[in-house]
C-alpha cells in the first residue's frame, strides 16, 4: 500500500504492447508518457544475472514533443529462460 509522503512506492504490472503483434511497449500514462532514458543496469545476485533495472522520466504532452518533469520511475525486469522458467542456482550433491 503507497502512503501520501512516501518518496518510494512499488507496484507490479503487466507491460502493455504498443501493437498487438510488436516488441515496442506503451509507455503512455495520462497526461503524458514514459521515456526510457540511460542505459539498462543487469542486476546480478551471487554471481547470476536475474534482471534489469530501466530508469523512466516521465513526459507532459505527446510524444515527441513533451515536456520533461522531474519523476523517475525505475523498471525491473526478471530474465526468464527460454524455457520459460527463471534461472535458478545450480543444486549441488551432497
Amino acid at each position: 500500500k503507497a502512503l501520501f509522503g512516501d518518496k518510494e512506492w512499488y507496484f507490479f504490472s503487466r507491460r502493455d504492447r504498443k501493437f498487438p503483434n510488436g516488441l515496442r511497449l506503451n509507455r503512455g500514462a495520462g497526461s503524458g508518457f514514459w521515456k526510457a532514458t540511460g542505459t539498462d543496469k543487469i542486476i546480478v545476485v551471487d554471481g547470476r544475472k536475474v534482471g534489469t533495472k530501466k530508469a523512466l522520466v516521465f513526459y507532459v504532452g505527446k510524444p515527441p514533443n513533451g515536456s520533461k518533469t522531474n519523476w523517475i520511475m525505475h523498471e525491473y525486469q526478471l530474465l526468464v529462460e527460454q524455457n520459460g522458467y527463471l534461472p535458478r542456482k545450480k543444486s549441488t550433491p551432497c
